[in-house]
């Protein structure tokens, strides 16, 4: 072979030795970049599923929205983690550091369930379904509240009693230390007459004819001064019998200003309770049935089974009884006030029914029973009807018999008529002598039942304590 042509073959064959070589090194390091690109991929994946598994890509771009901005120096999650913390320590009372967030809410729930279950047996809440913390707490402040209210009510009412206790007892205290004065006085003038006579028995020994002319005069004297005693002791008497009647006067003072209490007392007894509800169907259950005399159509008031009935007898709802068994009655609700919903044991209450005897009632004035700002021409009757329906007895006099008086507005009384108007309508005369004997009977009414200590009861007051204030302007009380 001629060396130019050896020489040539040579560079050819290191070029292909060369590219060779290129090709199998080019190839290996493409296999070795796919392995490592197929397990950077993997990873990805792997990676990308534990993500989505704490957030999803729509929750990861939300998390703004969702937590808000986070604590300096915090991520989201961490940030989040403190929030949920912060809100069960708010609801426990307790922090649960290094405690699973299930275990946290399961912790609450668990403890919020005790707690409204607890209320809910203890009669303060009507129901345990879908309570909300924040309307809990509203109703037990609410519940709260009242009772405050009542307490200081009694304390007002008991205070007053023994005020007036007090001031008839230091008065009696005086009557007596004036009473022991005059004993005294009595028993210093007997001791004084005693000794008297003491010595008119000392003279009466002397037998001579002077010692009797002295025990004569002495004798004389002493009968001129027991007369002035005697006189004396007359003017003491009669001061005796002043101080026992005033004596007596000061302790019937002191019964009537017990008798007031009780009277009212019995005023605002409670006629039943209430042993379950059905919040539904709107429906209460008492524990008073045909033994007791109840029948259809019957009307409470329900109030706070431990707060004392309000001095105006407003109640937290209104019942009416249409079911009526041998030892429970059915009543359907008629009002009730939304930020005090009837619990049970509940009492209930009818100024008028009672289930042992009939209480006697007197009724007077104007009335405006549906409450349209004008006196109800049959106002008066109404009342009547209510009395006698719900087993009260109509009397026509005030007496200590009396339990109740109901009064409305005084009647007023009519201009006289002048002469022209006589003879225009000649019953114009006795409507206007009608009109002046209703004013004077109405005022005979309330100064003799104040006289009495009988409860006098407005129509406001009458119609919240039977109940009957939601229907007044829907029925007619028959």
């Amino acid at each position: 072979m001629p060396p130019g042509k050896q020489s040539q073959s040579n560079a050819m064959l290191y070029t292909v030795i060369t590219f060779v070589g290129l090709f199998i090194i080019a190839t290996t390091c493409a296999v070795i970049f796919y392995v490592k690109a197929e397990d950077y991929i993997t990873q990805i994946a792997t990676n990308e599923a534990v993500l989505n598994k704490i957030a999803t890509s729509t929750e990861r771009n939300s998390l703004s929205k969702i937590v808000g901005t986070a604590r300096p120096g915090k991520s989201m999650i961490k940030t989040m983690e403190e929030f949920l913390g912060e809100m069960v320590g708010a609801v426990t009372g307790e922090s649960g550091a290094d405690v699973p967030a299930s275990v946290k809410i399961n912790e609450a729930n668990i403890k919020i369930n005790k707690t409204v279950e607890g209320l809910f047996n203890d009669g303060l809440i009507s129901s345990k379904e879908n309570v909300n913390l924040i309307g809990l707490v509203e109703q037990l402040k609410a519940q709260l509240d009242r009772a405050t209210a009542g307490n200081r009510q009694l304390d007002q009412r008991y205070q007053k009693l023994q005020d007036d206790f007090d001031a008839a007892d230091r008065e009696s205290r005086f009557k007596e230390m004036q009473l022991i004065d005059e004993k005294n006085r009595f028993q210093a003038l007997a001791d004084e007459v005693q000794a008297k006579f003491d010595e008119l028995n000392r003279i009466m020994d002397k037998s001579t004819t002077e010692q009797v002319q002295f025990y004569k005069d002495k004798l004389e004297k002493a009968d001129a001064r027991l007369k002035e005693r005697s006189l004396e002791l007359l003017t003491t008497q009669e001061e005796l019998a002043a101080a026992q009647k005033d004596l007596a006067e000061a302790v019937a003072k002191l019964e009537s200003l017990k008798k007031p209490f009780a009277a009212e007392v019995a005023a605002y007894r409670p006629d039943a309770r209430i042993v379950s509800i059905d919040s539904k169907n709107k429906v209460v259950y008492l524990d008073i049935g045909n033994k007791d005399h109840v029948y259809r159509g019957l009307t409470f008031s329900v109030y706070d089974r431990n707060l004392p009935i309000p001095e105006d007898g407003k109640g937290k709802a209104e019942i009416e009884i249409f079911k009526i068994e041998e030892n429970v009655s059915a009543a359907k609700i008629n009002y009730s006030s939304r930020m005090n919903p009837v619990t049970p044991a509940d009492i209930v209450a009818n100024l008028i029914w009672d289930s042992k005897t009939s209480n006697r009632f007197i009724v007077a004035g104007n009335f405006d029973i549906d409450g349209n700002g004008v006196i109800d021409s049959d106002g008066l009757d109404k009342i009547v009807r209510l009395v006698r329906r719900w087993g009260g007895r109509i009397v026509d006099e005030v007496t200590i018999e009396t339990d109740f008086v109901v009064l409305g507005t005084r009647p007023s009384s009519l201009p006289m008529p002048t002469t022209e108007q006589i003879e225009i309508d000649p019953t114009v005369q006795q409507k206007y002598e009608a009109s002046l004997e209703s004013g004077r009977r109405y005022d005979k009414i309330r100064s003799r039942a104040q006289a009495l200590s009988v409860p006098v009861i407005n129509q406001q007051k009458f119609l919240h304590l039977t109940g009957y204030q939601s229907l007044a302007s829907k029925s007619t009380p028959f």
